[in-house]
């Protein structure tokens, strides 16, 4: 009588390593879809913050004597007067941030829009003239969730 030897693995021993590997899996996959809502939203504060300094920086131009703006349009660039209030900024500092590449990161479309809205992970700018070259932008940004937004003024003298 001869004794065969087998090699490999059972069917047992290869259903808990098959096993094994579906629950890792699970659970990678739910730590990761974590990790992606949270990079979501420190993109879209980063954004908000981008927006609010660009903003700053612009406006004290207008403060340190320069006499327009030069923003960049689809095909090319476009110069707003220093005299004018920020609502006749509003449209091209839009358009000038979109052209630079500011995404929404929950739906890679433009990161930045005029007006007020609630679109998640979209940057609102709503700007108002009070008098002359003075005036007002607020910048919003929704994120998680309609209820969780930044809120920021930047004023221009």
């Amino acid at each position: 009588m001869s004794k065969n030897k087998k090699n490999g693995f059972t069917l047992i021993e290869l259903l808990v390593v098959v096993a094994i590997i579906g629950v890792l899996a699970a659970v990678g996959v739910v730590a990761f879809g974590g990790f992606l809502g949270n990079a979501k939203v420190n993109s879209t504060k980063s954004n908000h913050k981008a927006v609010v300094s660009y903003l700053q920086a612009e406006f004290t131009k207008c403060s340190l004597g320069e006499t327009s703006l030069t923003y960049d349009t689809a095909s090319g660039t476009t110069t707003e007067a220093c005299s004018n209030g920020p609502a006749n900024h509003q449209a091209k500092i839009v358009v000038h941030l979109n052209q630079s590449s500011f995404k929404n990161p929950y739906t890679q479309g433009d990161g930045v829009e005029s007006g007020t809205g609630t679109t998640e992970g979209a940057t609102y700018i709503s700007c108002t003239t009070s008098s002359g070259a003075a005036g007002t932008c607020t910048i919003k940004t929704t994120f998680a969730s309609a209820e969780t937004a930044l809120t920021d003024t930047v004023s221009k003298e």
